[in-house]
C-alpha cells in the first residue's frame, strides 16, 4: 500500500512543470455576443497549444502569445471562432450555435463526448454549483436542480449523509443509491440504519476542487461501469492546472452561520405537566406539578407550583424551550489553490480547512484536505496525468436526532419526556442534583427530569476520525492517427477510528453504564484499466470510434478491530479497557469482505452525416461475490446496451420553420447486471474474528454458517431499461425543452428472505422476480429577457416516477422492507412499491346507515374508557407523485442573483413525533377541546366537578357495547355513534387526556392517525454575487475578485404536515426510510464567500 502511495505521489510531482521562456507579446481584447452583451468565462486559447485564459466578468482578456499566433474563442452555446493576432486590442463577437458543438460532457469511464451525440439523458453541472451550497456533504447542492434526482436531508449532524435516488427506487433491499466516481475512483453512498451516522466519503473531499459533476441516470449511460452502477452514477471530475505565465493562486474564504428557527414539531404553550387538568396537593397545601411527560395539566399562568425536586417556581409557558437547547452553528472553510503550466505540463495543488460547529452543542466536524493534480506531455506519442488526494476528518459527538431512542434524542425528549413547563436552563444546571455523583441518573422522569440527557451531553464523548488517501495515474499513448491506448490505475484507502467514553449513571458515576470502547477499520480498493481506442477513417458521411478494454477491481477490509469494557468501569472516569468490571470484549478481523470483479468491455460509436448517431456497448463481469467456494456459480454475466440519436434539425433544416432552433430525438435500451456483497453465499464455515479474553483466546473462530440456507443457483440481478427522449429549442435558443420517458424492470434481485424457524435456518437468499419502475422527466429552460446589461434565465425541472411489484418469488406475495413503531413498509405483488401498513389502524364500522358506515369502531378498555379497535390497514405509500425544481437567475452588469425553489408533491411518512406528541399532549394539535373556547363540552364528572373540556370521538360502538344512564340503567349502545350515546346520557364525554391518549399513546394508539402526505415547497437557496470589474482588479494586482452571499434552506412556502413537522428529517437515509421521531429542527444557513485570484 505504501509503495502505491509513494509511486503515485512521486509521479504526480514529477509532472509539475517548468516555465520555458519564449518570445511572446501581450494580446488584449473583449468578447461579446451579437447583442453586445459582455461574455465572462470564454476560453481564449492559442491554437495548437495548451496556452489559454478565461475572460473576466466584463468580457476582457489578456494573453501572452507569439505575434504569429491564432486564437480560438470558445464558449458553451456559441460557435467557436478563430482570430489571427493583430496589433491593438481585439473585439470578438461570438454567435450562438444551436447545435452547441462546444458542449462537451464527461460520460462513463471519463470519456468526453459531444452532448448532442448522446442517445440517453444526462445532466452536467459546474462544480461551482456544489461549492456555493457550503455543505459538508456537497451532494445536497443537486437538490432541485436536476430532473429525476430525489434528495432527502439527514438528521445526524453536519457530517451525516444525504439520501440520493436517481429515477426512483429500484431495489427491495434498500440499496438504491448511485455510486460516486471521483477522477475514476468509485465510492458508494452507504446507507445508515439510524439517525446516528458519520456520512459518506464525499465529506472528505473539497468541493472547491470539483470542475464538473455529471449525473448519469439511465442504464445506457452507466452500462460501461458495470455491476456497481446498476442504480446510476454521479461522475465528478476535479480541476487541473491551466497553461499560464507564472503561477496562479486562488484563495477563497467562506463563513456561514446556522440558526435553528423552529423545533422539529410545533408544540403547544398553554398547558403544562399533568393528566387531568389540575395539580395535586402536598401536605403543606402547595400545588404540585404531576411528574412525567404528559402535558394535560392546568393552564400555565405563572402561578407558583412545586417541582419534582421540591423547588417552588412559577408555572409558566416556555415557548422557546424546544429551541433553547441549540446553539448558533458556525461553519468556516478556507481554500487555497496554486496552479501553473505550459503547453508541455501543468499542475494544480490545493489545500482546504473546514470547521463546522453544529447547532447541537458539542457536535463538531473538521476536515483538512490536500489535493495535487498534474499532467505532462512526455513525448510526441506519450502523455500522462495523475492525481493524489489526502484528507483527515474528525467528527465529535454525532447527534441522535430523528430516530434514535436513546437519551440523546433531544427531539424525542420534548415530545415524550419533557412537559411543556420544562425549563431547560433550570434543569440543565441541576442534572447532577444537589450532591454531584450521589444521584442515580436512571430516574430521568422523577426528581430531576431529563438528567440523563444533560449528563450525556456534557460528559460523554464519541470521536470518529477518518483518513482518506486516493490516487490515480493514467498513460495515453498515440500509436497512429487512428489508434490510441490508455492505461489507468486508481486506488483509495480509508482508515476510520472511533473512541467512545461514557461516565456511569450510578452513584459516584459508577454502575453498569460506564463505558470505554475503541474500534477501527481499514478499507482499500484499487482498479486497473486498459483500453484501445480506434478511430478508423471511413468516408465523408460516416465516422466510427471503437473502444476495447479490460478492467479489474479489487476491494476489501484489510483489518477491523474493536475493544470495549463490559458491566461498567472499576474506577469511574478512567477510560482504559483494563478498567473494565467485566471481561474485555476484544475482536480483531483481518482480510474481510474481499471482493473482486474482472471485466472486459467494448463500445462503438457510429455517426452518419453528422446527424445520425448510434452507440453500442457490451460488458462482461466476473464477480467473486457470486462464485461458490467449491467452484461454480453464476459469476459470469454479460450485458449490452444500444442508443441512438437523430439531430433532425440538421437533416431537415431547409424544411423546418425558423422558430425551431434545434431538435434531437433519442432512444436507448440497456441491460446492467448486479451482484451482492462478498461472503453472502457461503453455506459452510465462515471466519468471524479473533477473540481475546475468551475461552478461545488467540485463535481464529470459524463457526458454521447455520443461519442461511444455501442457494446453489443464485443469479445476478439484471436491470432492463428502455428510454426515449427529445431535446428541442426554439426562438434562437431562447426556449428549450428536454423530455425523457423511461421504463426499467429489475429482475432477479438478490434478497435475504426470512423462513419459518421449523426449517432449521433463519433465512435464505433468493432471486426476487420483477420490479418495474417507469417515469417521465422534463426540463424547461428559457430566457425571458436578454439585454445589453440585464439577463433573466429560468429553469424548471420536474419528474414523476411510478413503480410496481410484478413478481417476487413462488410462494411469496409480500416482502417486508422495514418497520418502525408498528408501521411497516412492504413490497406486495401487484401493488406499488413502498406501501405503508399497520396493525394499529381503524376498524371501519359496516352498516347500511350512510351516516355511520365506515366510521371507526369504538370498544371499552380497562386502560382508557375507549379506544379504536386495532386493525390491519394500508395507510399510505412513501413514493412521491412529483419532484419539482424552479430556478431564476438574474444578471445585471457584474451582479448575479439566483433563487431556487424545490418541491415534493405526495409521498407519505409516519410521524412518531405526532403519534406520541398527541398521546402526551405536547403538540399544538392537542389544544382543541381543552376548554369551552376551543370546543370543549360542559359536563359533570364522577366526582361532581363541573368541567368544560368534554370531547366526543368520531366513531361507532362495536357489537356488545353497553352504556349506563344516570339512574344506573344499562343500555345496549351497539351501533350507536359516540355522539348519539352521549346525547342519550349513556356515556360521558372523554377528557382531553383520555381522548388524545387513545389516539397517540404508546402501545394503544392508532398509528394510522399519524401517517401524512409530506408534500412541501421550499425556498431552497438564494444567492447574490458581485464580480469586481476588470479595471479595479488590475489596480489591485489581482486576476479575479468576487463576493457572494448565500442563504440555504430559508423556509417553507408550503408544508402539508400538521404541527409544522419537519418534512425532511427521516430516521435514516435508506431508500425506504418512511418515519421520523424527534427529527432535526428547522435550520436556516446564511453564508458569505470571498474569492480572490492572484
Amino acid at each position: 500500500m505504501r509503495r502505491i502511495v509513494l509511486l503515485a505521489t512521486l509521479l504526480t510531482f514529477c509532472f509539475a512543470p517548468h516555465v520555458w521562456a519564449q518570445e511572446k507579446k501581450a494580446v488584449a481584447g473583449t468578447v461579446k455576443d451579437v447583442n453586445g452583451t459582455l461574455l465572462p468565462g470564454v476560453t481564449v486559447k492559442e491554437k495548437g497549444t495548451q496556452n489559454g485564459v478565461l475572460t473576466a466578468a466584463d468580457g476582457s482578456f489578456k494573453i501572452n502569445v507569439p505575434a504569429s499566433a491564432t486564437l480560438i474563442f470558445s464558449f458553451m452555446g456559441y460557435a467557436a471562432q478563430e482570430v489571427q493576432v493583430a496589433d491593438g486590442p481585439l473585439a470578438v463577437i461570438l454567435k450562438e450555435d444551436s447545435k452547441n458543438l462546444n458542449e462537451v460532457v464527461v460520460t462513463a469511464l471519463g470519456i468526453k463526448r459531444e452532448a448532442r451525440k448522446l442517445g440517453y439523458a444526462m445532466t452536467e453541472l459546474k462544480g461551482s454549483e456544489l461549492t456555493r451550497t457550503n455543505s459538508v456533504n456537497p451532494v445536497a447542492a443537486l437538490q432541485g436542480k436536476v430532473a429525476g434526482v430525489d434528495i432527502s436531508g439527514a438528521a445526524g449532524g453536519p457530517q451525516a449523509a444525504n439520501r440520493i435516488v436517481l429515477r426512483g427506487a429500484k431495489s427491495l433491499n434498500g440499496k438504491d443509491q448511485p455510486i460516486f466516481i471521483i477522477d475514476g475512483v468509485i465510492f458508494e453512498n452507504e446507507d445508515a440504519d439510524n439517525a446516528v451516522n458519520f456520512g459518506n466519503v464525499l465529506k472528505n473531499f473539497n468541493p472547491d476542487d470539483f470542475e464538473t459533476v455529471s449525473v448519469l441516470k439511465g442504464a445506457a449511460a452507466t452500462a460501461l461501469y458495470g455491476s456497481r452502477a446498476i442504480n446510476g452514477a454521479i461522475l465528478i471530475t476535479t480541476k487541473k492546472g491551466l497553461t499560464r505565465k507564472g503561477l496562479g493562486v486562488d484563495v477563497s474564504q467562506t463563513v456561514q452561520f446556522e440558526h435553528v428557527y423552529r423545533g422539529p414539531i410545533a408544540l403547544q404553550n398553554v398547558y403544562g405537566g399533568g393528566t387531568d387538568g389540575k395539580f395535586t396537593k402536598d401536605a403543606q397545601g402547595n400545588d404540585v406539578i404531576v411528574p412525567g411527560g404528559n402535558s394535560f395539566g392546568p393552564k400555565m399562568q405563572g402561578q407558583m407550583a412545586k417541582l419534582p425536586n421540591g423547588d417552588i417556581v412559577p408555572y409558566s409557558p416556555m415557548p422557546d424551550n424546544a429551541t433553547d437547547g441549540y446553539q448558533l452553528g458556525k461553519y468556516s472553510n478556507t481554500n487555497v489553490a496554486v496552479e501553473g503550466g505550459t503547453d508541455k505540463a501543468n499542475f494544480r495543488f490545493s489545500y482546504s480547512h473546514l470547521d463546522n460547529n453544529s447547532v447541537m452543542p458539542n457536535n463538531k466536524f473538521s476536515r483538512d484536505a490536500f489535493s495535487l493534480k498534474s499532467s505532462a506531455v512526455l513525448s510526441k506519442w506519450l502523455s500522462a496525468e495523475g492525481g493524489f488526494t489526502y484528507s483527515f476528518s474528525k467528527t465529535l459527538n454525532p447527534t441522535a436526532q430523528g430516530g434514535d431512542y436513546t437519551s440523546q434524542n433531544i427531539g424525542r425528549k420534548w415530545i415524550y419526556v419533557f412537559p411543556r413547563n420544562y425549563d431547560p436552563a433550570y434543569w440543565s444546571a441541576r442534572y447532577l442534583g444537589p450532591n454531584p455523583g450521589k444521584q442515580d441518573l436512571m430516574d430521568y422522569l422523577g426528581s430531576y427530569p431529563g438528567a440523563d440527557y444533560w449528563f450525556a451531553l456534557n460528559n460523554d464523548r464519541w470521536t470518529h476520525n477518518e483518513n482518506l488517501m486516493m490516487g490515480n495515474l493514467s498513460l495515453n499513448a498515440t500509436a497512429t492517427d487512428w489508434l490510441k491506448f490508455l492505461v489507468r490505475g486508481t486506488f483509495s484507502n480509508e482508515q476510520n477510528k472511533d473512541d467512545r467514553r461514557e461516565l456511569g449513571w450510578g452513584v459516584n458515576f459508577g454502575g453498569s453504564r460506564g463505558l470505554y470502547a475503541y474500534s477501527g477499520i481499514n478499507k482499500t480498493q484499487y482498479t486497473f484499466t486498459g483500453m484501445a481506442m480506434f478511430t478508423p477513417k471511413l468516408n465523408d458521411d460516416f465516422t466510427l470510434n471503437v473502444n476495447l478494454g479490460a478492467e479489474t477491481w479489487n476491494s476489501g477490509i484489510g483489518n477491523q478491530y474493536s475493544a470495549r469494557t463490559t458491566n461498567g468501569l472499576l474506577i469511574p472516569g478512567k477510560f482504559t479497557v483494563s478498567n473494565s468490571i467485566g471481561p474485555v470484549d476484544t475482536r480483531n478481523n483481518k482480510n474481510l469482505a474481499r471482493k473482486q470483479i474482472n471485466a472486459v468491455f467494448a463500445s462503438a460509436s457510429l455517426s452518419y452525416k453528422n446527424a445520425f448517431f448510434l452507440d453500442v456497448t457490451g460488458r462482461n463481469d466476473w464477480s467473486s461475490a457470486l462464485a461458490y467456494p467449491l467452484g461454480g456459480g453464476n459469476y459470469s454475466y454479460f450485458y449490452p446496451s444500444v442508443s441512438a440519436a437523430w439531430e433532425f434539425t440538421e437533416t431537415l433544416k431547409s424544411q423546418l420553420p425558423s422558430w425551431i432552433s434545434y431538435g434531437k430525438v433519442r432512444a436507448s435500451y440497456a441491460v446492467v447486471g448486479g451482484d451482492t456483497d462478498p461472503f453472502q453465499l457461503n453455506s459452510g464455515y465462515i471466519m468471524e474474528e479473533i477473540w481475546n479474553g475468551g475461552p478461545n483466546s488467540g485463535y481464529l473462530y470459524y463457526p458454521y454458517n447455520k443461519d442461511t440456507y444455501p442457494n446453489d443457483n443464485l443469479k445476478p440481478s439484471m436491470a432492463h431499461s428502455f428510454e426515449v427522449g427529445a431535446d428541442v429549442r426554439f426562438l434562437n435558443n431562447r426556449i428549450g425543452l428536454d423530455v425523457a420517458l423511461y421504463k426499467t424492470n429489475i429482475k432477479d434481485q438478490i434478497l435475504k428472505l426470512d423462513v419459518p424457524t421449523e426449517s432449521g435456518v433463519k433465512n435464505k437468499f433468493i432471486n426476487a422476480g420483477n420490479f418495474q419502475n417507469q417515469g417521465i422527466e422534463i426540463a424547461i429552460n428559457g430566457r425571458p429577457v436578454q439585454g445589453k446589461n440585464f439577463q433573466w434565465d429560468v429553469n424548471l425541472n420536474g419528474s414523476r416516477n411510478t413503480n410496481k411489484i410484478i413478481e417476487l418469488t413462488p410462494g411469496v406475495n409480500t416482502y417486508e422492507m422495514g418497520n418502525d413503531q408498528d408501521v411497516r413498509v412492504i413490497a406486495q405483488v401487484g401493488r406499488p412499491y413502498g406501501v405503508l401498513v399497520t396493525n394499529y389502524g381503524y376498524t371501519p364500522y359496516k352498516s347500511t346507515d350512510p351516516t355511520k358506515n365506515g366510521k371507526p369502531i369504538i370498544e371499552t378498555s380497562t386502560s382508557f374508557p375507549v379506544q379504536y379497535k386495532r386493525s390491519y390497514a394500508e395507510v399510505g405509500n412513501i413514493t412521491p407523485d412529483f419532484n419539482l425544481g424552479l430556478s431564476n437567475n438574474f444578471t445585471y452588469r457584474n451582479w448575479n442573483l439566483s433563487v431556487l425553489l424545490q418541491a415534493r408533491v405526495g409521498g407519505d411518512i409516519f410521524s412518531a413525533s405526532h403519534q406520541y406528541g398527541t398521546g402526551r399532549g405536547t403538540v399544538e394539535s392537542t389544544l382543541p377541546g381543552r376548554d369551552a373556547a376551543s370546543g370543549g363540552l360542559a359536563w359533570t364528572d364522577d366526582q361532581g366537578v363541573q368541567r368544560n373540556d368534554g370531547m366526543i370521538p368520531d366513531g361507532v360502538f362495536g357489537p356488545g357495547m353497553k352504556g349506563t344512564t344516570a339512574t344506573g340503567k344499562t343500555e345496549d349502545i351497539s351501533g350507536m355513534s359516540y355522539r348519539e350515546a352521549y346525547d342519550k346520557g349513556y356515556v360521558n364525554p372523554l377528557t382531553p387526556y383520555q381522548y388524545y391518549s387513545m389516539i397517540g399513546e404508546w402501545g394503544i394508539g392508532i398509528r394510522q392517525a399519524s401517517v401524512f402526505d409530506a408534500s412541501y415547497v421550499a425556498l431552497r437557496e438564494v444567492s447574490l454575487g458581485y464580480t469586481f470589474p476588470a479595471k479595479m482588479i488590475e489596480r489591485l494586482k489581482l486576476t479575479k475578485a468576487r463576493v457572494m452571499l448565500v442563504g440555504r434552506n430559508l423556509g417553507y412556502l408550503f408544508n402539508n404536515l400538521p404541527d409544522n413537522i419537519n418534512p425532511e428529517s427521516l430516521r435514516n437515509n435508506s431508500t425506504f426510510a418512511f418515519s421520523e421521531y424527534g427529527g432535526a429542527p428547522f435550520i436556516r444557513n446564511m453564508a458569505i464567500t470571498v474569492q480572490l485570484g492572484f
